[in-house]
């Protein structure tokens, strides 16, 4: 996997910052920006994957707050108040937040129509006396389902909330703001938006039989997985991610598990752990051969 991003020094400011961003491949979008970002981020995402108390606990320890949309039930709707006062807070104390202003997921790098989720957040910040900034976010993917991906993160110039919101502002006016914030974001994100690279790659031949290693290696863990986790997400669009954070934890356990197995049949210390070390600079020159 490679990842290129455009004007990186703009995820470098301090808050309070709003990331504006559209919403390719559901988690991983927020992996991938937040990794780039040099402070901590806060992230609103979508608030059916809250449900379960333990994904509650985890995704609230990640700096993760629920959204409801309509379709998850209107008897939940009323809880979005909750994360936009918990949003305010957030810049209110100098933090960063990222919101997916299309509110949907669909795997595909256009554009989708913005939700009001970020204009009413902003609103309410400016009421409450702070003026964020807002930074557009693009990101786009050359591939959802296939290993070695190339992903590339367009960032625009960030622009003061104080541009489109008002403290002052009339009740009837509030409407405008929020139309002319998205026209404003949409205008921005469409002149940052390149089209994702191509699937082909050109690999030196010469690093062909190590590739052959490499794959040969790895194929039992990352086919078992990969099935494993393409049964468990069928019809939805957390493939990506959850095969993401599935193979970040199961990785290391497999090598440690390997270790003892090897260990167990008697191969001196030396070459197990020479075996053991290949693993990961093989899957590193795999993955550094697709760029």
């Amino acid at each position: 996997m490679s990842i290129k991003v455009q004007n990186k020094t703009a995820l470098k400011q301090k808050g309070p910052l709003l990331i504006v961003a559209n919403h390719p491949d559901s988690f991983f979008d927020a992996l991938v920006i937040a990794a780039n970002c040099t402070y901590p981020v806060s992230f609103l995402a979508r608030g059916d994957v809250f449900t379960k108390p333990w994904h509650n606990f985890l995704l609230r320890a990640l700096n993760m707050m629920p959204v409801y949309r309509q379709r998850e039930g209107i008897e939940h709707l009323h809880k979005n108040q909750n994360s936009f006062d918990a949003s305010v807070e957030v810049l209110k104390n100098g933090g960063i937040l990222l919101i997916f202003i299309e509110g949907t997921c669909l795997n595909k790098n256009e554009l989708q129509p913005f939700k009001k989720g970020a204009a009413r957040i902003l609103q309410q910040a400016v009421a409450a006396g702070v003026t964020p900034a807002v930074l557009p976010a693009v990101i786009t993917y050359n591939g959802f389902k296939h290993f070695g991906k190339k992903i590339c993160l367009m960032l625009g110039s960030a622009f003061p909330a104080s541009t489109f919101f008002s403290s002052n502002t009339e009740h009837q006016n509030e409407a405008n703001q929020r139309n002319n914030f998205n026209n404003h974001v949409m205008e921005q994100m469409n002149s940052l938006f390149k089209e994702p690279p191509s699937k082909k790659y050109k690999r030196p031949i010469y690093l062909f039989p190590i590739i052959g290693v490499a794959w040969f290696w790895h194929a039992p863990l990352f086919l078992m997985i990969k099935t494993f986790v393409a049964y468990k997400t069928k019809g939805t669009v957390f493939y990506d991610s959850v095969l993401f954070a599935v193979l970040l934890f199961a990785y290391p356990l497999y090598l440690i598990l390997l270790f003892i197995l090897l260990y167990l049949t008697g191969i001196p210390n030396f070459m197990n752990c020479l075996i053991i070390a290949a693993h990961p600079l093989l899957a590193i020159i795999y993955t550094q051969s697709k760029k």
